[in-house]
């Protein structure tokens, strides 16, 4: 049966330092831990996203265009979906007495966002959904990018050119970086910092 393909947004919501928190702490904390900060981002992404998947420390969601008709919305719920990862962190952190590992580096753990515009196509197999195409694997790959390494910035905002461009959103307040992946080249991209976003968001 021939698939529709579908243009939008495709945006992904990954946990930093997630892979050495698990690594060096109590499994059964960490894990609670990760279910109420995947939880928090969940629910506040799927307000106006799709959710297509967790991916472990990851979650991955899309909207068609046709219900996204002004980009400011999308920018919005980074932010708010930032902020109440943050404060869900915060309080987990402050209000357990646990000793453990676990409980302790809660507050090393920060949010990073890939967002990106284009084709997809949206597959199903024995009930379950699965998104596909090339606007697809890029936002993965984005995933692996230089960001941390040039700025020291753990959480961030990272959204290709084609995001931006159809977002309609000043360029200027980025930081312009240019990534490059086998079989899909060069991407520019244009990174916001999150901790000053969500300093402003707490200040007003």
């Amino acid at each position: 049966m021939e698939r529709k393909t579908q243009t939008g947004y495709l945006v992904l919501a990954d946990i930093s330092g997630y892979t050495s928190f698990v690594a060096q702490t109590e499994i059964e904390h960490a894990d609670i831990a990760l279910s109420l900060l995947l939880e928090a981002i969940v629910g506040k992404l799927s307000s106006l996203l799709t959710i297509s998947k967790l991916e472990g420390d990851a979650v991955f969601a899309y909207v068609e265009e046709s219900k996204l008709p002004d980009g400011k919305s999308l920018l919005d719920l980074i932010d708010h979906t930032y902020l109440t990862f943050r404060d869900q962190a915060e309080s987990l952190y402050g209000r357990s007495s646990c000793p453990c590992r676990a409980c302790q580096a809660i507050p090393t753990l920060d949010l990073k966002f890939m967002v990106h515009h284009g084709d997809f196509i949206v597959q199903q197999v024995a009930g379950i959904k699965d998104l596909l195409g090339t606007d697809v694997n890029l936002i993965h790959r984005l995933a692996k990018n230089h960001v941390a390494e040039s700025t020291g910035w753990k959480g961030y905002a990272l959204f290709t050119d084609q995001g931006l461009e159809r977002m309609q959103t000043d360029k200027k307040t980025f930081v312009q970086q240019t990534e490059s992946y086998e079989h899909l080249g060069h991407v520019e991209t244009y990174v916001m910092d999150m901790h000053v976003r969500y300093k402003e968001m707490k200040a007003s």
